[in-house]
């Protein structure tokens, strides 16, 4: 039923007498300062009729009685025994709650102790609801440290210490890295199989990418990883990407390690019917170790049968050394130098073989009209060509409809690390930075509701619990 400012709703006497002191309308003339001060105090009524609910709902749903209560249980191989109620305070969406439950001693000395409704209600941290812990996750992947905490005050009227708070990220991104990459191999597959319904001339394609980012760690700067899968359907339509993070780490063998069974992981999945696989990379020292120590050696994980990786130099890096190419032949600035160097960027995109026709070119200036820039920089940039030649056929796959930049995993060290791990003043740990770019990858590569519902609703051995009867147990009523 709808109801009118001038006539609230019947169905509480204690809100109707307290209407009065709400509706601001009825004292002063209509005016935005009216609307807002309104809407103000309607969410804050909203939201402690909410807390209340929530607060004797769940203060309701253990026994209070100690002779119901088991005096002891055995829990993931651990013995317990009942010691007595404690008083837990917990954040909630509404802000927080209080309420008694039963505390279970670990027979071992030392070790913790579990409150089994703390567990069952699934408690993070031991002080967030799953519902708030949610919302927490997905703010600390956005925000810096503070804008979340005022974020978490202003929705949720929620005020956490910051220790609190980093423990609550902590626990957060731990669970959610346990289950993301395999959350992530059952996305791929099913935008694999959404490719494959698409009408269009060109073949379903996987494209891998991986890069360097450097961050602002305790010591000092050092190398990030990151990763990205993209699915492109038949008409050359991205679908998704996944994205991979891992905070610096000598020789990058987690990401190295992750990546790989991603991609396995998909090919298991997949069988015999395999995309278009391409790897297309900057030419950097570990992207293209990867290629040469895992992609290029690997074979399907089901039948053993060596797979057909084609690796491309990003485009765009190229053209940076055709630059440098033309500034070591006309000089740095020259308008000649700036004209050759569109003319290659063209001939090398669109040429068949045109890579050896700017080797050509390049060797034939030098031999007509000498070097008016240094002999280290031509040596340099016509070297990158010549040894990276076989990754340079970009005329070929753009006929495949097949993307010849890395512009993905370039934005994927942009989007994961710079805007959020790279903001002024900010140094990191490796494992506190790990837990955010947990969380962000998971957020970025649209993943979060997969995991999410995936840790909710998780099977997994619960501690028996003595549920209140409110029909007989007159302390609930």
């Amino acid at each position: 039923m709808f109801w009118t400012l001038s006539s609230p709703p019947t169905c509480s006497t204690s809100f109707g007498k307290s209407w009065p002191r709400y509706n601001v309308f009825s004292r002063r003339e209509i005016r935005p300062a009216g609307c807002f001060q309104f809407e103000r105090r309607l969410e804050r009524l909203l939201r402690e009729l909410g807390r209340l609910i929530f607060e004797r709902t769940i203060r309701r749903l253990e026994s209070q009685r100690r002779e119901q209560t088991a005096a002891s249980f055995t829990w993931n191989g651990e013995t317990y025994r009942r010691n007595r109620q404690t008083v837990n305070s917990i954040d909630t969406r509404f802000g927080r709650v209080s309420y008694e439950r039963w505390f279970f001693q670990n027979g071992q000395p030392g070790s913790p102790g579990v409150a089994p409704l703390d567990v069952r209600l699934g408690i993070v941290a031991g002080r967030m609801t799953p519902a708030l812990a949610e919302a927490t996750g997905r703010l600390a992947a956005d925000m810096p440290q503070q804008a979340a905490l005022q974020m978490l005050r202003e929705r949720f009227a929620v005020k956490m210490s910051v220790d609190s708070y980093r423990r609550v990220v902590a626990e957060l991104a731990t669970e959610v890295r346990g289950v993301h990459d395999e959350e992530a191999i059952e996305q791929l597959l099913d935008w694999l199989r959404q490719a494959r319904q698409s009408a269009g001339k060109h073949s379903v394609l996987l494209q891998v990418g991986r890069d360097g980012v450097y961050v602002q760690t305790r010591p000092c700067w050092e190398e990030a990883a990151c990763a990205t899968l993209a699915v492109y359907d038949r008409n050359r339509k991205r679908l998704g990407t996944i994205y991979l993070g891992q905070m610096p780490e000598s020789e990058q063998p987690t990401m190295t390690r992750r990546l790989t069974n991603v991609i396995e992981g998909v090919l298991r999945g997949l069988g015999d019917n395999l995309p278009a696989l391409r790897y297309v990379t900057d030419a950097g020292c570990h992207p293209q170790a990867y290629y040469h120590d895992v992609l290029a050696k690997m074979k399907h994980p089901l039948t053993q049968q060596p797979l057909s990786w084609s690796c491309g130099v990003d485009f765009f890096h190229a053209c940076e050394y055709v630059a440098k190419l033309a500034a070591a032949i006309y000089g740095t600035g020259k308008e000649s130098a700036n004209h050759w160097a569109e003319q290659q960027r063209k001939t090398l995109r669109d040429d068949p073989n045109g890579v050896s026709k700017v080797i050509a070119r390049a060797a034939q200036q030098k031999r007509r009209h000498g070097l008016r820039g240094t002999k280290k920089d031509y040596a340099l940039a016509l070297n990158y060509f010549k040894k990276y030649r076989d990754y340079m056929d970009y005329a070929a796959r753009r006929e495949r409809g097949e993307p010849i930049g890395s512009g993905i995993t370039e934005a994927g060290c942009k989007v994961i690390f710079n805007q959020r791990l790279k903001q002024s003043g900010m140094r990191w740990r490796r494992a506190t930075g790990q837990y955010i770019v947990d969380l962000r990858t998971a957020n970025r590569s649209r993943l979060w509701p997969r995991i999410w519902n995936r840790l909710i609703t998780a099977a997994r051995p619960l501690p028996p619990i003595t549920q209140a009867n409110t029909n007989r147990d007159p302390e609930m009523n």
